[in-house]
């Protein structure tokens, strides 16, 4: 009996073979690709089935990662020919994970997915009747979603039907650095992602996990804790995370952080540079946002704003459309009219956003790692503009710099005071930096200089290189403004405690009142605080005697589009504000002018009393130096 045929051998992606193989399967492709080389190796090795953990730069193209897998799975698929060897599913499907919406979003305008989130479940519920779930375990070639979507029941149900069980080729994870700080505090499912991993097929269903900035040591080697990589189980490719063409400039923040004047920040309106600000917190966003609407405004008194979307703020207290409308309006060019100069926005705008334009990201309050400070720097210069030098500035007070020593010297001797909280090591020590790059370097192991590409995009117009000498405090510098000399605050432009008490108070009735009058077909399941939160009332109490007109007023709270229809209401509270607040100014200077009588008064009585006293002890005295000693025996014995 003769012996069977020996099976060929399983062809081997990463190899000179696979790579041409790729690069020929790209060029048939509807939008032709070139690869990078190094994103070239990290899909060879993906199509071998082995784990991917790439960490390239901000701007480098990891999303495409996921794009040109999954192209080249359903090329092999429709054409066994290419590659009789694969054992890819007949149906392909490419499950990522994605952090935010808008990512989802912007990683969707790359292929035809399905997007699956709280918006566009509810929107399929509501206009087609449709699950997405339901949709999602036969059609899609790639699902995009986030972790709270991948912990529901429907993903359970979806997991139990072998049909779409069998159809996953691979589990991607867009900037994975998320871990270590979202998945740590405000969305726990994030650390969750190993287990749901471990439901997925294992056959042919690699990790393929990107991001820009991973720390090595403690961050790193979380990640690959929480996510099941051991060593010899997964490819690394470690690019450097550094950016020549953006220059890192820390500045001195003068300005209270929780006040509501920022001169520091000037410069943005009259360089006219595009740009992004980072604040920490919504409250903070809606400050600076107050604070140049009303630079911008001075410069035209009593006209309209010639350009009503200069400034924007991006922020998920925002409805969706108000900051999809901020996304498209971030792609304008300089000379539209609509063309959004300045966005505000807090950290859901540091991942997935596209604004290829932005030539500065201006950060001010808590940064919580160099991995969150290099995101945000790493919105700008997205466009690779040759020549420009981009700018991310960070603005750090006092206080932050004296903490920043102390979690310094507490790494070194490891001594603390009890309680008391400190910046990330990392922060610190780039705060502290006299060469911010060389500190980078040194945190994300950089290398000295990556292997060069040879892809038609990088040998027409290679990247960047680093500068002789570097220019983190260098090139063009920022004028600091003029430092204003600290005038006390006139009674009439700010707001007693007792007034802005009695001014919250009205303005939580408000909001009471706005969300009962609301719509309740729509607005049945939100909390009153989503048309009038705390921070927004907070800010308009900061800026009570500047919100004087409607038109003002309905500016101010354009951005907030829960309530921006509600601004005539809130405009007659504030114009009945105004008596009350003068009346609560009356009667408390009449109670301390009562306060005042009083205690002159009891200064006068105190004043008299000790008069008579010192009075009648002088008169004591001299009838005691006209008798005889008494012996201290008998002054005893009288009180016996």
């Amino acid at each position: 009996m003769s012996a069977s045929p020996r099976a060929p051998p399983k062809f081997v992606w990463s190899s000179p073979e696979g790579y041409a193989l790729v690069r020929r399967i790209l060029k048939s492709t509807p939008v032709p690709y070139d690869p990078h080389d190094y994103q070239l190796e990290g899909i060879c090795k993906s199509l071998d089935g082995v784990n991917l953990f790439a960490i390239t730069p901000t701007g480098s193209g990891k999303t495409s990662y996921y794009i040109i897998y999954i192209l080249v799975v359903l090329a092999v698929v429709a054409d066994p020919t290419l590659c009789p060897t694969a054992t890819f599913p007949t149906n392909p499907c490419l499950l990522v994970i994605c952090p935010t919406i808008p990512l989802q979003m912007e990683m969707a305008l790359g292929l035809d997915p399905l997007a699956i989130n709280s918006q566009t479940r509810d929107e399929a519920r509501r206009e087609r009747n449709e699950d997405l779930w339901m949709l999602a375990r036969t059609k899609p070639n790639v699902i995009l979603t986030g972790p709270e979507q991948l912990k529901s029941a429907d993903f359970e149900k979806a997991l139990r039907d072998d049909e779409f069980y069998n159809r996953i080729c691979g589990t991607g994870f867009d900037e994975v650095h998320l871990l270590n700080s979202w998945g740590a505090s405000f969305r726990k499912d994030f650390g969750q992602m190993g287990f749901v991993k471990a439901r997925l097929p294992e056959k042919h269903n690699p990790w393929m996990l990107g991001s820009a900035t991973v720390r090595i040591g403690r961050p790193f080697d979380s990640i690959c804790q929480l996510l099941g990589l051991r060593d010899g189980n997964y490819h690394l490719i470690r690019r450097s995370c550094a950016r020549p063409d953006v220059q890192i400039l820390f500045r001195d923040l003068i300005s209270p952080i929780s006040g509501d004047s920022f001169p520091e920040l000037d410069f943005i309106l009259t360089e006219n540079r595009p740009t992004v600000i980072f604040p920490k917190t919504i409250s903070l966003a809606s400050r600076i946002y107050t604070y140049l609407l009303r630079t911008e405004a001075a410069k035209h008194p009593n006209q309209r704003l010639p350009r009503p979307n200069r400034i924007r703020m991006y922020n998920s207290l925002n409805f969706d459309s108000y900051n999809a409308e901020t996304r498209e309006l971030l792609k304008r060019d300089a000379d539209d009219d609509d063309y959004c100069q300045v966005v505000i926005g807090t950290d859901s705008l540091s991942v997935g956003v596209a604004m290829g334009a932005r030539m500065d990201a201006v950060l001010i309050g808590t940064i919580d790692d160099t991995d969150d400070l290099l995101q945000k720097l790493g919105r700008v210069n997205r466009t690779k503009l040759a020549g420009a030098i981009a700018r991310g500035i960070v603005y750090v007070s006092a206080a932050t710099r004296k903490l920043s020593q102390k979690a310094v010297d507490r790494e070194e001797t490891g001594v603390s005071k009890a309680g008391e909280v400190l910046p990330d090591i990392s922060i610190a020590r780039l705060t502290l930096a006299g060469c911010k790059v060389a500190e980078v370097d040194k945190l994300y192991d950089n290398p000295d200089s990556d292997a060069p590409c040879a892809c038609a995009k990088c040998s027409a117009l290679p990247p960047a290189s680093r500068p002789a000498a570097c220019n983190c405090e260098n090139l063009p510098p920022i004028k600091a403004p003029a430092r204003r000399a600290k005038a006390k605050a006139k009674p009439s432009t700010r707001l007693s405690k007792i007034q802005r008490a009695h001014g919250v108070s009205r303005l939580l009735d408000l909001r009471i009142e706005i969300w009962k009058a609301a719509d309740q077909s729509r607005f049945w399941m939100f909390p009153p605080l989503v048309f009038l939160s705390d921070a927004l009332i907070t800010s308009i109490l900061d800026n009570f005697f500047v919100l004087d007109t409607l038109e003002k007023v309905r500016t101010f709270v354009k951005p907030h589009q829960h309530i921006r229809h509600y601004a005539p209401r809130l405009f007659a509270l504030l114009q009945k504000l105004i008596p009350e607040f003068t009346r609560i100014a009356a009667d408390r200077k009449a109670e301390n002018a009562a306060k005042l009588k009083a205690k002159k008064a009891a200064e006068a009585l105190v004043a008299a009393t000790e008069a008579t006293d010192q009075s009648e002890n002088s008169e004591g005295d001299s009838e005691d130096n006209s008798n005889e000693d008494v012996p201290m025996e008998d002054v005893e014995l009288r009180y016996v």
